[in-house]
């Protein structure tokens, strides 16, 4: 068993394509323009499926409030987390946390994709 795929219901697709695109990840429509795919560099699909669609599916979903789950993009250095953190910020995204030295040995920082997700930049510091 591996993991393939992580589903994030996205009020603008658009909006969403363009915040993940920032983190290297293109998007083509898949089945129609309510569901949209792309890959990460390690091979794990991205979907991004519309709040229409969701209703589809399911009468009564709901958008949910508060942060439930966090996906964590791997960066090759600590100054490439700085560098991802300002193109997203400066794109007019917003963010948690600023880029810090974290005490587990990482240079981490915290952006939220137009739906309110946190999405987290890490990379090991040199020892």
């Amino acid at each position: 068993m591996q993991l393939d795929a992580i589903g994030i219901i996205s009020q603008n697709m658009e909006k969403s394509a363009e915040f993940y695109g920032l983190l290297g990840i293109s998007f083509e429509q898949v089945g129609g323009p309510d569901h949209w795919e792309g890959i990460t560099s390690s091979g794990v699909r991205i979907m991004l499926d519309s709040e229409k669609l969701m209703k589809q599916l399911d009468p009564n979903w709901q958008r949910t409030t508060g942060v439930a789950m966090v996906l964590c993009f791997k960066q090759e250095t600590p100054a490439q987390v700085d560098e991802r953190f300002a193109q997203i910020t400066q794109a007019g995204f917003t963010h948690k946390t600023e880029p810090w030295d974290a005490f587990w040995g990482q240079r981490y920082a915290s952006v939220m994709d137009p739906d309110g997700n946190q999405i987290d930049l890490f990379a090991a510091l040199p020892q």
